[in-house]
């Protein structure tokens, strides 16, 4: 028997609940289906820009959000691989947050409000039908399923075999990266309150504490470097060391926890379009931001509470598949484009240590004041 939704997101992360939470509050018959187990962890970051409180607070997520304790970020500095460091102050300050315990609540909160939540569950095909909507088959453990949908959203993330089937052109780049991440514990005192990001040649990878204190070391190389070092995460963080005697000292300072490295990749640094075959597409799926920004999940529940609205105004208003993805298209563009012009020539200074110490001596903190707010709403 074929399941009949209003809407179906595809992917549980930040912006797939996000979305799933406010189109289920709106009285709408929401699937959300994400093919892992929540909780789980994942490679990323793990801050939350002020940027990002906005959304919390529509989703009423914010209040749980800080009963997690959060570490409280204001402040950080940036390491060339020679020279000083450039220091500097967030507008407002963030949050350092683990993804494998913000994911869990945000999926969590989607289901409270009404969204039908299936871990385990694998979106292999997006269709659209002749007589509009579409046709999602999806596999998990007990066999196959197939649902009809109103609207889709797609919000699985950087990469992923649909990417492949929707024929999206981002995926033939030959300029690709990859991320890795891993936690750190023992005396992570000297990281409190802070991030810090240090350059390399081939990549950057920044440090910052989440909640209880943990450590989260979290980099981006290009495939180039990666192969250069063997195909080994061990051999990238060392050659990292070896080159940013500052990462070198403060990773020193800390013990490796015993999960080892987390890897994810392809990662493409592009604004991909925001709507594929009449798919709304949210969060990464749309665009991977640079992480350096730090804005990549609050650009993830902003984009995804905006897929929501877009659906939910079109549903009520008997808009067509091609009328939301169109009215879409433009808000998405309207609210992001411009961080992602900017995050893309501050990547040229990231990823070239020489370029980028040269601009530290130049600019120093007014460069990544300028850069903050270039890359924020």
């Amino acid at each position: 028997m074929t399941e009949r939704w209003d809407a179906a997101v595809v992917g549980a992360g930040p912006a797939g609940s996000s979305a799933a939470a406010v189109l289920a509050r709106a009285g709408r018959r929401v699937l959300l289906l994400e093919k892992d187990h929540f909780p789980r962890a994942k490679v990323c970051g793990e801050f939350l820009s002020a940027d990002a409180r906005d959304s919390l607070d529509r989703l009423g997520a914010r209040d749980s959000v800080e009963r997690l304790s959060p570490e409280r970020i204001g402040h950080g500095s940036i390491h060339p691989p020679r020279g000083p460091g450039v220091c500097f102050h967030l507008p407002s300050p963030g949050l350092g947050i683990s993804r494998l315990v913000l994911d869990d609540l945000l999926a969590r909160r989607a289901a409270q409000a009404g969204a039908e939540l299936r871990f385990g569950c694998r979106a292999v095909s997006v269709e659209r039908e002749p007589a509009g909507g579409f046709r999602i088959r999806a596999a998990q453990a007990r066999g196959g399923v197939e649902v009809e949908a109103r609207a889709v959203v797609g919000a699985w993330g950087r990469w992923d075999s649909l990417d492949r089937s929707l024929e999206r052109g981002f995926a033939s780049r030959r300029r690709r990266f990859l991320g890795w991440s891993r936690d750190y514990g023992g005396n992570t005192r000297l990281l409190a309150g802070q991030v810090r990001l240090y350059l390399f040649s081939g990549g950057y990878c920044g440090l910052s504490r989440v909640e209880g204190g943990m450590v989260n070391l979290a980099g981006v190389v290009s495939e180039e470097t990666f192969r250069r070092a063997g195909s080994r995460w061990e051999a990238v963080c060392r050659n990292a060391r070896q080159s940013n005697p500052a990462l070198d000292a403060d990773l020193s300072a800390l013990e490796p926890g015993p999960a080892g490295y987390l890897s994810t990749g392809p990662v493409f640094f592009t604004a991909k379009p925001p709507v594929e075959n009449g798919i709304l597409m949210t969060g990464d799926a749309a665009g991977v931001i640079d992480p350096f920004s730090g804005e990549g999940q609050a650009v993830a529940l902003a984009s995804g509470i905006l897929a929501a609205d877009t659906i939910e105004t079109g549903l009520s208003n008997g808009l067509s598949t091609e009328g939301m993805a169109l009215a879409y298209a433009r808000a998405w563009r309207r609210r992001f484009s411009r961080r992602f012009r900017w995050s893309s020539i501050l990547r040229l200074l990231m990823l070239n240590p020489a370029l980028g110490a040269i601009a530290g001596r130049l600019a120093g903190e007014r460069l990544v004041r300028f850069g903050i707010a270039a890359t924020r709403r």
